[in-house]
């Protein structure tokens, strides 16, 4: 009993005197001095004093090397290391090292090491290694390491590593490597090593050595990874770039695979889509008949050695009917045997839309596949004529059997 009531008395004796305003050789490092309204065990022997447990409403103290619990707020001068726990905030005037838990906010000055949670925000002044949640975001002034989980933002200003999630963005100034990963956006100053993955939209500097993952868009320079999204942006391009519409303004050593492919390049520009653009490309317009669409209109881009073209037609049946229509898409290579004179093969699919003449026995959609040689005449350079010939399978959608199938031919003229 009589060891009991000594152990409480010296637990009173240093809430009593950690109370009071006494000064202490260290200077603190930009924090005011200020009431504690806490119990605690201090050494005011030690240089600056240290703390090894506060207790209490709210404390403004030099170091903790040890257990801090209290109802408000935390404020340590100079160090942490142990566990700080407040309702609504702890600060740290210089580095922390263990666990910080706040209601609101966890802020340290400089360097953040361990495990740091809040409710609202973490901000530390120079560098965070570990692992640091909250509810809006964390803010590093400098360099992090390890993992970040932010409601909203993760935020550094210098380089990054680990892996960071952020329900809307992560924004790192610097280098990355890791994995990046953002509801809606992800954005880099400088190069990146590693995963982007964002809902949205991501965006690096310089040098993309790595993957982006965007349901929107991916933009970044000097790209030699991967840039998956419905529109990717890059210079010098040496991966591979996979979307609706990818776009590289440079050199591009890599692969551009989508609808619309365009590139700067016209050496080495590796390109597979609906539409492929380079500064070789020659756009033409293309009007012709044949015995099945009876008028067309199409436009082709023109590549060394290979083509794409786009149009429509229109009367795919036969005269006898009514009016139908069909979208079609050519895709081919071509040789020059003369001068003036190619010759030519490609490959072409055709949707077709029979309107009213899904009411005499048609039905309302179907498609053909039509190969066929081309020989064409180049009468200047701006004007030549072509003469087809194929075959076409049509098909009703769902159905394996043929429709029809029959021999197929085409003339035209080329413009431009």
């Amino acid at each position: 009993m009589k060891s009991n009531k000594q152990l409480i008395a010296l637990f009173l004796l240093g809430f009593v005197l950690t109370g009071t305003n006494s000064s202490y050789s260290a200077k603190p490092k930009g924090l005011k001095k200020g009431p504690n309204m806490a119990l605690s065990i201090t050494n005011k022997k030690k240089d600056p004093p240290q703390t090894y447990v506060n207790i209490g409403l709210l404390s403004n103290y030099a170091n903790l090397q040890g257990f801090g619990l209290n109802a408000i707020s935390s404020i340590t001068h100079q160090y942490v290391k142990g566990i700080q726990v407040a309702g609504i905030t702890n600060v740290t005037g210089l580095n922390m090292s263990g666990l910080q838990i706040a209601g609101i906010a966890n802020v340290t000055g400089k360097t953040s090491n361990g495990m740091v949670l809040s409710g609202l925000m973490n901000v530390s002044g120079k560098e965070a290694n570990g692992f640091q949640l909250s509810g809006i975001g964390n803010v590093v002034n400098g360099s992090t390491r390890g993992f970040f989980l932010g409601g909203l933002i993760n935020l550094s200003g210098k380089s990054s590593g680990g892996v960071h999630i952020a329900g809307l963005a992560n924004i790192n100034g610097q280098d990355y490597s890791g994995m990046s990963i953002g509801g809606l956006m992800n954005v880099n100053g400088n190069s990146i090593k590693g995963v982007q993955l964002s809902a949205l939209l991501n965006v690096a500097g310089e040098s993309n050595k790595g993957v982006q993952l965007a349901g929107l868009g991916n933009v970044t320079v000097n790209n030699k990874g991967l840039q998956l999204g419905l529109a990717n942006y890059s210079e010098q391009n040496r991966g591979l770039q996979i979307g609706v519409s990818n776009v590289e303004t440079k050199r591009n050593k890599g692969w551009q695979l989508g609808l619309i492919n365009i590139s700067q390049d016209s050496i080495s520009a590796r390109q597979i889509g609906l539409v492929n653009w380079n500064p070789r490309t020659r756009p033409q317009l293309i009007i012709s008949g044949g015995n099945l669409n009876k008028v067309n209109v199409a436009v082709r881009f023109k590549n060394q050695h290979t083509y794409t073209q786009i149009g429509t037609g229109a009367y795919y049946f036969d005269t006898d009917a009514k009016f139908s229509f069909s979208a079609f898409y050519r895709a081919g290579v071509y040789y020059p045997i003369l001068p003036q004179l190619e010759i030519s093969a490609d490959m072409g699919y055709y949707h077709i839309e029979s309107l009213k003449n899904k009411d005499n026995g048609y039905p309302a959609r179907l498609y053909a596949l039509q190969p066929r040689v081309n020989i064409e005449y180049n009468i200047s350079k701006k004007i030549g004529v072509f003469a087809s010939g194929g075959y076409s399978w049509t098909k009703t959608y769902g159905h394996s059997g043929n429709f029809d199938d029959k021999a197929t031919f085409e003339v035209g003229i080329i413009l431009f």
